[in-house]
């Protein structure tokens, strides 16, 4: 008998190396290089953790900033930025360092599926629900880019992992409660979305007996330590409080900002909770099509062949947390089901999600999804290889889609000409000043144009505030005075010896003859006659 049980024992654990090498494998295969170019979202983080590992800066020179400027009016959290730097300086600023602590975080939230399994389920859900992550279009495609919000659902799934063995060991149950105040530094969503749930939960756990008065008044006191300084963040620009620096970190005022319009309860109309509702069900069960860099129209964030077992285990684990008499173990149970309803509160009081909006749902979803499998698998045990090739084949299909047509498609939408034709201006002698368009093939944005010129040019931040006329080694014009950002159609004269970067389109729109010098894909280089 004991033989048998090591046996067993080193199967599971072969299965599960298995599946979290394969896992890692196949999110390397083309690291860095696909998707190729930079997202305007991923340029500015990485600007920011740039700045921070030179100065301690973000490129404003705010000293260790607890939430970003970004873009002024739309700000940006900090943490993945922060997680950054350590790379920054040990390979210095490049593509792989700006990405690799979001790979390498996905790559432990695979690991922790299976761990949170253990503390749900057996061993053997557990390990099919690993697999299920490993393939998952979703996690496969946010783990290759840096996004910051997507830093959310790992740090999240870390603390609820500890959450559920602290309800056994009281050390982990504090712990956990640091990585949730840490989600408030990955999304701003978590504000109104963690905090209800500790709420809620703990509440629960009073109700129940599984904690004790003075351990939930522990956890509220380590999470509140480590969640307070974004809290403030939120209390100064609500109440239009000074700035407020200590020798640890800032907490700015910011000039304005567009966010509290993305939030239901602040905009409350009938109207908006009805798209928050279509958008929840589009996105999240029936996998409609969404931003190519979140999921493939072909396959979703899920597979399609997915939505029958979402919709069966949701309806079948429910069944059984109201139908569980041992306390101890519904108070588990109710945690992941805690855990999908946050997400479903997402989805409703945030105006109009996609999948990176949304994207503390999917993980739940991975457990509902495996938990319906195994149910319909136990009632006909046929269906299991039948499935499992299933999957098999859908993952296949979903690679070559990423790594063909998927690869080409995306260079669009990650700035691919743009930032090779800046680079290519920012180079050529000749011309201290340079006119840049706000034409991004595929939207208009001026703001998102500079900052991928400040990525593809790397911009020194010291530089970029006025501070020093040297960039990258180079003796330049002030960057307001060098850099501009245009409008070709509000352009009334020329300047005869500045370098114009337009869009092939807006040749047409110039008030004066030119002359092209470069062609790079839909852009051109070129000067005033």
């Amino acid at each position: 008998m004991k033989r048998e049980w090591r046996s067993e024992d080193k199967k599971r654990l072969l299965a599960f190396w298995g599946i979290f090498l394969f896992a890692i494998v196949v999110r390397c295969i083309g690291f860095g290089s696909v998707p190729e170019g930079v997202n305007q979202d991923e340029a500015m983080g990485a600007m920011d953790g740039w700045a921070l590992a030179q100065y301690g800066t973000d490129r404003f020179g705010t000293r260790l900033p607890v939430h970003f400027g970004a873009w002024q009016v739309s700000q940006m959290s900090v943490l993945l930025s922060y997680c950054m730097i350590p790379f920054i300086r040990l390979f210095g600023f490049h593509i792989l360092s700006i990405r690799l602590p979001m790979l390498l975080i996905s790559c432990a939230g695979v690991a922790l599926v299976y761990l949170v399994g253990k503390e749900l389920f057996e061993e053997k859900l557990a390990l099919a629900v690993m697999a299920l992550t490993a393939i998952n279009p979703w996690h496969f495609m946010q783990s290759r880019w840096a996004l910051d919000c997507n830093l959310f659902p790992h740090v999240f799934l870390m603390g609820f992992y500890l959450l559920l063995r602290g309800l056994r060991q009281r050390r982990y149950l504090y712990l956990s409660m640091v990585f949730f105040g840490l989600t408030f530094y990955c999304y701003g969503i978590a504000v109104y979305s963690v905090l209800p749930f500790l709420v809620v939960y703990g509440a629960w756990c009073l109700w129940k007996r599984q904690l004790k008065f003075r351990e939930i008044l522990l956890c509220g006191l380590v999470f509140g330590m480590v969640a307070l300084p974004e809290i403030l963040v939120m209390a100064i620009n609500l109440f239009h409080w000074d700035t407020i620096e200590t020798p640890l970190f800032t907490m700015s005022r910011f000039p304005e900002s567009t966010r509290g319009n993305d939030i239901l309860f602040l905009n409350f109309s009938f109207a908006q909770l009805g798209k928050n509702i279509w958008a929840t069900v589009k996105t999240c069960l029936l996998q409609l099509p969404d931003h190519l860099f979140n999921t493939l129209p072909l396959f979703g964030p899920l597979y399609h062949i997915s939505i029958p077992f979402l919709a069966a285990g949701t309806v079948m684990y429910t069944r059984r947390l109201f139908r569980e008499q041992d306390r101890a173990r519904q108070t588990k149970l109710l945690a992941l089901w805690g855990f999908l309803v946050m997400g479903l509160w997402v989805g409703l009081i945030t105006s109009d999600v996609n999948v990176n909006r949304i994207n503390i749902i999917f993980y739940p979803l991975l457990f509902f999804c495996g938990f319906g499998l195994q149910a319909a698998c136990r009632r006909c045990p046929g269906l299991l290889p039948v499935t499992a090739v299933a999957y098999a084949l859908c993952f296949l299909l979903f690679l070559g889609n990423y790594f063909t047509s998927f690869r080409e498609e995306i260079k669009t939408y990650f700035n691919v000409n743009f930032l090779e034709a800046v680079r290519e201006a920012d180079g050529m002698d000749g011309y201290e000043r340079l006119y840049i368009t706000g034409n991004m093939d595929w939207q208009y944005n001026l703001a998102m144009s500079e900052i991928l010129t400040q990525y593809a040019c790397r911009i020194d931040a010291l530089y970029y505030q006025g501070r020093t006329d040297d960039n990258d080694g180079r003796k330049l014009l002030p960057y307001s005075e060098r850099y501009h950002f245009i409008d070709v159609k509000y352009l009334q004269s020329a300047d005869q010896e500045g370098l114009y970067l337009i869009h092939a389109s807006e040749r047409e729109k110039l008030p004066f003859e030119s002359e092209v010098i470069e062609k790079i894909g839909r852009y051109l280089l070129l000067q005033p006659r």
